[in-house]
């Protein structure tokens, strides 16, 4: 059980404690927001009790040279010298300037990540994900997108708080007009106060599609915990759907609550097996079968055209009333990997979910040398290496034995200590994939042994952080990446294929892999 104590934070581990979850001690953030000199912190504990710490801020900026009145850190990394601001306008102002000037700087942008990666916060320390208040919803509307015919009809919402669970719907019918639902709804939702809102394409559609509907009436999206608009990114972010499709949208921003799209989670989950046939979260719930047995069904593309028939806009209803369940149910199982994840990594909840892994533990590590007051590497332009080796020859075999080699180049990385001393002189790199590998494989024991599905979701969330270090590496823009140490795993790994290659065929690996199957030709496929 020595992993359940590590996990609970005791004294004699604050070194490893200090580097993984960060200096701070702080439980059960849930959410915060930056307002310039001051943050604060919004909190919950297992049993839904609500409760916010105000805590000093400022805004930091590091350059590789002295522009005058900066402060040189510690070590004589590339980024040496760094200076804090209280307000948002004057760090932004001090960016703007020394950019004009030539000076290399470095800062993080997002205000949330900022003063995490300094003060070492990170959100739900000491909670399980089904302790955090979320709020699933879910909109009928009349169009695709916000023009003349654009109408929303109905919002259904399904709220979990404490386990337990609030199903309420606003329709158009029970208000003098839209705009007033849409007002109620934001009033209900400020009453309900939610850590999470949830949905399943709330950023590409919902969300901008209740805000344009809301302008028609003169109102706005009232969500905040404060009462403040949601706020949407003038400029357009893209999420990874594939190798050759990204997902366009503008970031929605709620003031005390994390924003948190099922559809991106399903995406990221169907990475490695590719099962889904559609990410449309009705196929996604029929092929998963959590479809619940006697719920009344509508035709959703039919609703547009039948919400004006009494009869049938009572039948649609009914459907609604359940219809942010789908949500929820993506979120309990695909959330918690990032929700894990985020005990770990200085961002956002929302920021996780939509940023990409090598990010994740790129800000890691600068939070490291920045809670030690230690400058910061520059990053080094990626260059082109080999890969691993991918080959195989179709045919029918009837005598077959399988190996898995469990994490290969996480194993590599550790056996061979591989690091970039010159950028990473403290080796955080490689002290914190040795206790997310080793951790994990203790939490995948604990889960085998007991069942709970808790130590699963550990093991499950510490794998997707294991398996990126190595694309890490060779990743571009990121101040702690390694190109030159990611071209030798990779060389060590065919190294190892190469052997085993040799030990099964009893011939050379090169041999084997370039021979057809009559012993003659050329093989394409191995890279």
């Amino acid at each position: 059980m020595l992993i359940f104590v590590i996990w609970i934070r005791p004294k004699h581990f604050y070194g490893t404690d200090k580097l993984i979850f960060g200096k701070s001690d702080i439980q059960g953030i849930v959410s915060i927001e930056v307002e310039d000199d001051k943050a604060i912190l919004f909190q919950e504990d297992a049993s839904g009790a609500l409760s916010q710490t105000e805590v000093p801020n400022q805004f930091w900026l590091t350059s590789a040279t002295d522009p005058g009145g900066f402060h040189r850190m510690a070590g004589d990394l590339y980024y040496r010298y760094g200076k804090q601001f209280d307000t948002r306008k004057d760090f932004m102002d001090a960016r703007r300037v020394l950019k004009q000037r030539g000076f290399d700087t470095f800062s993080i942008y997002d205000p949330k990540e900022s003063i995490c990666v300094k003060d070492g916060f990170t959100y739900f320390k000491g909670l399980k994900i089904k302790d955090v208040s979320v709020l699933s919803f879910d909109i009928e509307s009349t169009s695709l997108e916000v023009n003349k015919d654009a109408h929303v009809l109905l919002i259904s919402n399904t709220f979990r708080v404490s386990g337990e669970v609030t199903r309420k719907l606003f329709a158009y019918t029970d208000y003098e007009d839209e705009g007033a639902m849409i007002q109620a709804w934001c009033a209900w939702v400020r009453e309900a106060n939610p850590a999470i809102l949830c949905g399943h394409n709330i950023n590409g559609y919902d969300l901008p599609y209740l805000r344009g509907v809301a302008a028609k009436f003169g109102v706005e999206l009232e969500l905040g915990r404060n009462g403040s608009s949601a706020k949407f990114d003038s400029f357009e972010s893209k999420f990874r759907k594939d190798q050759t499709q990204d997902l366009h949208y503008h970031k929605c921003k709620i003031y005390g609550r994390e924003v948190v799209d099922t559809l991106f989670l399903a995406i990221r989950h169907d990475m490695v097996e590719k099962k889904y046939d559609s990410y449309a979260l009705k196929k996604i719930v029929a092929q998963e079968g959590w479809e619940v047995a006697g719920r009344v069904f509508y035709d959703a593309e039919q609703i547009r055209h039948n919400y004006k028939k009494p009869e049938e806009w009572e039948k649609i209803k009914q459907y609604a009333i359940f219809d942010a369940d789908d949500a929820l149910k993506l979120f309990d199982v695909m959330a918690t990997s990032q929700f894990y994840i985020t005990q770990s990594v200085p961002k956002s909840f929302q920021l996780v979910c939509e940023s990409a892994s090598g990010s994740q533990i790129n800000s890691l590590l600068i939070r490291a040398y920045i809670q030690d007051g230690h400058s910061l590497p520059k990053a080094t332009m990626t260059q082109s290496f080999e890969g691993a080796i991918s080959y195989g020859k179709p045919g029918i075999y009837s005598n077959c034995l399988s190996f898995d080699v469990a994490s290969l180049y996480p194993s590599i990385m550790l056996e061979y200590n591989v690091c970039e001393p010159t950028k990473d002189p403290k080796r955080y790199f490689t002290q914190s994939l040795a206790y997310f590998t080793h951790t994990r494989l203790e939490y995948k024991k604990l889960a085998k042994e007991t069942g709970n599905a808790y130590y699963d979701d550990l093991q499950n969330a510490f794998k997707i952080l294991v398996n990126s270090y190595y694309g890490f590496m060779g990743s571009t823009g990121l101040l702690f990446n390694a190109p030159d140490k990611a071209a030798f795993v990779t060389e060590k790994g065919r190294e190892i294929l190469s052997t085993a290659i040799e030990w099964a065929t009893s011939q050379p690996a090169a041999t084997f892999l370039m021979a057809g199957e009559d012993g003659s030709g050329t093989n394409e496929e191995a890279a």
